[in-house]
């Protein structure tokens, strides 16, 4: 070890003052507090927007193509295009429309999405949402599967008729007459979303088409690929075969503005609770001007037998990366602990009403914990650069001229 960390360890462990003895140790705890809220909150920040991701991946198609002028019929001249990509897994038209449900006294609004059930078992996997029911009802005549909360709503379960209405009825000598259909639950699904379980209810395409007076016509094609996460990646690859009157979103377009938000509030949230370090810089400071006056006499005794500003400078420098090293560590460790054991145990509880998700999960990545690491030990860093320089400016002849 070289001597001038030596020299550093033994000013920093000196109990000689209690007072510099009591700022070493608030200058370590808060480094120490200051990196462990820093990782804990980043991984709320990270963990939220997993979690988001995760709910919306199971229940929304990982591209989506419209059309923008005229009816979607000709969708399945676009299916040629797909098999030339090979990340697309799977495909399938989709109807999507609002619409009313009522039962007795109850009245809801709601989603109606049409689909081929076979085919979308391999998409969208809603059947292995169902609470009660059977999936494979969907296929007969007038039989939907509802969310979890239109059935509470409503007040039906499986087997119950109820009413849908469309807003697209026909216009009579007496008035506008809605068109209205008797429909059977044949199922129940929970998605955990409560934007999707209050308001979800699916048919079969070909029921949705006729029920909206669509013929042949269709909302968009959905499709599914081998990694959503490279869902803009196999988008670009379609917009090489498919340009205007189509228009290619993938789920991450249609969720920006969500995932903007979070990443900017997640930056907020870093430079905030950053603050927490910087002010234990500011004791690192003090507490090494503090340490330089007391040590003058160490300082001179020093350069007399030939350390030369460097040494000095190296001394005062080390004692502040020493303090930010060993918080900057011990911080890691409590907060990696905490985040550990708060995802594992889902110790925090949250209203899926509000939040879309029944618990906080907590996830830092490798980046987030390089990024406080550093900007810890450079904060450390340059609060100890001018009182390590001041130190080694001491002029010996000065201070022994009185000793």
């Amino acid at each position: 070890m070289p001597l001038y960390i030596k020299i550093a360890i033994k000013y920093l462990l000196s109990l000689k003052s209690k007072a510099l003895s009591f700022m070493t140790v608030i200058s370590f705890i808060g480094i120490t507090v200051g990196v462990s809220a820093l990782l804990i909150t980043l991984a709320v920040m990270s963990g939220f927007q997993w979690g988001l991701k995760e709910k919306l991946l199971e229940t929304s198609p990982h591209i989506v193509i419209f059309k923008i002028t005229g009816k979607f019929t000709e969708y399945k001249d676009l299916y040629p295009y797909f098999k030339e990509i090979k990340d697309i897994v799977d495909f399938q038209p989709f109807v999507y429309s609002q619409a009313l449900a009522s039962k007795g006294g109850n009245v809801k609004s709601i989603t109606i999405r049409g689909v081929d059930p076979d085919k979308d078992k391999k998409i969208m996997m809603v059947n292995t949402k169902l609470i009660a029911g059977n999936y494979d009802n969907l296929k007969k005549p007038n039989h939907v599967l509802v969310g979890k909360d239109v059935a509470i709503a409503l007040d039906i379960w499986v087997g119950d008729s109820f009413k849908i209405m469309s807003p697209f009825g026909r216009k009579t000598p007496l008035g506008f007459i809605p068109k209205i259909k008797k429909v059977y639950v044949a199922g129940i699904v929970d998605f955990g979303m409560y934007e999707y379980d209050s308001t979800y209810v699916q048919m079969s395409l070909k029921e949705a088409q006729k029920f909206f007076d669509m013929k042949d016509a269709v909302t968009g094609i959905q499709v599914k690929v081998k990694d959503p996460f490279k869902a803009d990646i196999v988008k670009k690859e379609l917009e090489k075969y498919l340009s205007y009157p189509y228009l290619v979103r993938s789920w991450m377009d249609l969720n920006k503005s969500l995932f903007q938000a979070l990443q900017l509030e997640k930056l907020a949230m870093f430079l905030v609770i950053a603050l927490i370090v910087l002010v234990a810089s500011f004791n690192i400071s003090s507490l090494l001007i503090t340490k330089a006056r007391e040590k003058r006499k160490d300082i001179a005794i020093l350069k007399t037998i030939g350390a030369d500003s460097r040494f000095i400078l190296k001394v005062f420098l080390w004692q502040g990366l020493l303090i930010g090293i060993t918080g900057t560590v011990i911080g890691t460790i409590i907060g990696l602990s905490v985040i550990y054991v708060a995802d594992t145990y889902h110790l925090v509880k949250l209203n899926p009403e509000v939040y879309m998700i029944s618990y906080l999960p907590l996830k830092i990545s490798f980046i987030d914990i390089s990024a406080v690491f550093i900007s810890s030990l450079l904060i450390c860093f340059i609060s100890s650069i001018l009182p390590a320089y001041f130190a080694s400016k001491e002029l010996p002849a000065e201070v022994l001229r009185y000793e």
